[in-house]
Parts: structure tokens; sequence; C-alpha cells
């Protein structure tokens, strides 16, 4: 039987109760009626949207992608009844009743629903030319322009990447192994997008009515990008794509760019829909049953699971009389989870048993 993560399931129930829109009942103030109708709408977006996200228990980070849904919260309202209207200060306060849309495949909610499953993590890109030239900033700003677009706000700075250009280099970051943990580390990085970007170019030559053909000034390009997105921690290959671009120009240099330009753009969209996929694939729950008698240690444990990449979320279900319930939602085994959270932990940690989904283990304070 197929299994949802906790998160989904949560964000899937408050969603059908209030079907695609909730009636809400908001004020707003502004220099004018219409400024104020905008204050209004996003006050009643930040009622239901911050309602879906507290309720949810989310990750830091969550308002960040909050504050890309209020500034613009227009396009969530709909039906505005102004109820009240009267002169504020120097400018006007309003009330209104207004539909707000709560649809789950609303961009921007589709949008924070991705970055929350996937725990908003840091993500590198490297985008390297085939011709061993080293790495193409172009594509790589467009990869990460889309990256902050989606709400992804740990999107490692390019300048950071630096380090990671020479083509040895890279073909060990595409190994995988502890070549990639180890940069991973280093930059504080949960996932790798790794491309390769070949270009290449050609005059543009046309019939010459002769039987022949006479060569033009214009040029033609063509770009391929190849990328995979892989966990830094394994290695794991976690989705691939490619595209193609053309493109034309009065030189050689333009034309190519022109295409590499275009295959960029299209790999943005192809990474978005892989990083979509990959949210809706990853969770599963595993369940820890903790024997303690210190509850500050209990409470440490729930903060270190928090902050190990491949956590979700963390659930206190239950603690006393010396043992503790604790329900984390991850994307991988209990055994992986639990050899990683001994790795970097200051606890004491014993463990006593462990099966795919479950595990039994003694903390203390060292």
């Amino acid at each position: 039987m197929k299994r949802y993560p906790v998160l989904a399931v949560l964000l899937l129930l408050l969603w059908s109760q209030v079907a695609s829109a909730q009636v809400v009942v908001a004020e707003g103030e502004g220099a004018d009626r219409q400024s104020a109708l905008r204050d209004a709408a996003r006050n009643a977006v930040e009622q239901v949207v911050g309602t879906l996200v507290d309720a949810r228990t989310l990750v830091q980070g969550a308002s960040v992608q909050l504050d890309a849904i209020y500034a613009r919260s227009q396009g969530f309202v709909r039906d505005v009844q102004v109820l009240e209207e009267r002169p504020y200060g120097d400018g006007v306060r309003v009330k209104a009743r207004m539909d707000v849309n709560t649809d789950a495949d609303a961009p921007l909610l589709a949008d924070l629903s991705m970055v929350m499953n996937l725990n908003d993590p840091r993500i590198a890109v490297i985008v390297s030319r085939a011709d061993g030239s080293g790495r193409d900033a172009s594509a790589e700003a467009a990869l990460n322009q889309k990256l902050v677009a989606l709400g992804f706000h740990h999107v490692v700075d390019p300048s950071l990447m630096a380090g990671l250009q020479g083509a040895e280099r890279l073909g060990n970051l595409a190994a995988g192994g502890s070549a990639l943990a180890a940069a991973g580390r280093t930059l504080g990085a949960d996932y790798l997008v790794l491309g390769e970007l070949t270009v290449s170019g050609q005059t543009i030559s046309l019939p010459d009515g002769q039987g022949g053909y006479s060569t033009t000034l214009l040029k033609t390009g063509n770009a391929r990008l190849t990328g995979r997105i892989l966990r830094f921690d394994t290695g794991e290959v976690l989705g691939t794509f490619e595209t193609t671009g053309r493109g034309a120009g009065n030189g050689l240099e333009v034309a190519e760019q022109a295409a590499a330009a275009r295959a960029a753009a299209a790999a943005a969209q192809k990474m978005e829909e892989r990083f979509r996929h990959l949210s809706t694939q990853l969770g599963q729950t595993v369940e820890l049953q903790v024997f303690t008698s210190d509850q500050e240690a209990v409470r440490q444990l729930v903060t270190d699971l928090k902050s190990l990449g491949t956590v979700q979320a963390v659930y206190l279900r239950e603690s006393e009389a010396g043992k503790a319930i604790v329900s984390v939602e991850t994307v991988e085994p209990a055994a992986a989870l639990m050899d990683r959270l001994k790795a970097k932990s200051r606890l004491g940690i014993f463990i006593d048993s462990v099966t795919s989904a479950s595990a039994r283990l003694a903390v203390s304070r060292r």
C-alpha cells in the first residue's frame, strides 16, 4: 500500500474542508478606496493561508514564501463585497467580505507545498561546458532564478561554487560518493543540480539557384543541456532532464548564446517538474520509541531530528514514564536516519533495535 506523507495528508484534509474557496471578512487601510481594498485582500489571504501553514507546524523559512503569496494576494480573492467604508486618518478604512482561493492547484500554494515538502532545502547549481572551458554562468543563472521564483530561498550563491569549477572536480562530483558528500558539507547544501551544456554553431547557407549553396552573413546555433538532480550526502540521482535550443544571429557567438539561452530556459522548466515530482514522492513515517527520564534530552532529540536535511517534520506524540514516542516524516528508512542522527547529535544515543519504519533507542545528555 502506498504511504503518503502526513504533511500531504494534512494539506489534503485542510483544502478539502474549505473546498476551493473560503469566505473571509477582513479590514484594510489605504490612501484611497482601492489601496484599502488591496490591503484588505492581503489580510484576508494572510488569514487563510497563514492558518493552513500554522496548522501544519511547518519548517522555518515558511514566511519567506508566504510573503510572495501575500504580495500577489489580488490573484487569490474574488467576489469582493464592501461592507463598510469610512475615513481613517488621511486615508480610508474598509471592511469587506471576499472569497479566498484555496485551490490546491493555485500556483503559489502549489509552490509553497513543494518547498515545504522538501523541507526548504539548500540547492547548488553547476552547469559546465562540454568542451571543458569551464562553467556557464548564464545557464546557472537561469536555473537559479527559477529556483528562487519557486520559493526556494536557500539557493547557494554562485560565487561560492568557484572552488568546484575544475573539470576533474566536476567529474568527481558527477561520480558521487565521498567527493559529493564532502562538497555538500562545505557548501551547506542538500541537493546538487549538475548540468552539462553542449553548444555548436555554423554559417547559414541558402540555395543559389544554380544547384549549389551560397553562404550568408547569418549564423545558427544549437545547444543541448543535460542535467541531473543529486543528493549531496549520497550521490543518489533523484531526477534527470535534457533540453535543446536553437538560435540565430549575425555572429557565431550571438547565435550560440541565443541557443544556449533557450536550452537553459527549457531546462529550468524541466528542473521545476523534477522537483515537483520529487516533493510528491518523498516521505515515510518512522516511529521512534525513545527511552529516557530526561525530558530535556527528548527536546534536544526533536531539535536534532528537525535539523537533518532528510527530515520533513517531527512530531512528539507522547512523553511520560520514561518513554517518548516521536514520529518522523523522512525520506529515508529508519536505519539510515539513525546513522545520520548519531553522526550529528551531541546526545548519547544507544540503538536497541531498528526496522525499516521504526526504532527503539535510549538517549541521554553527555
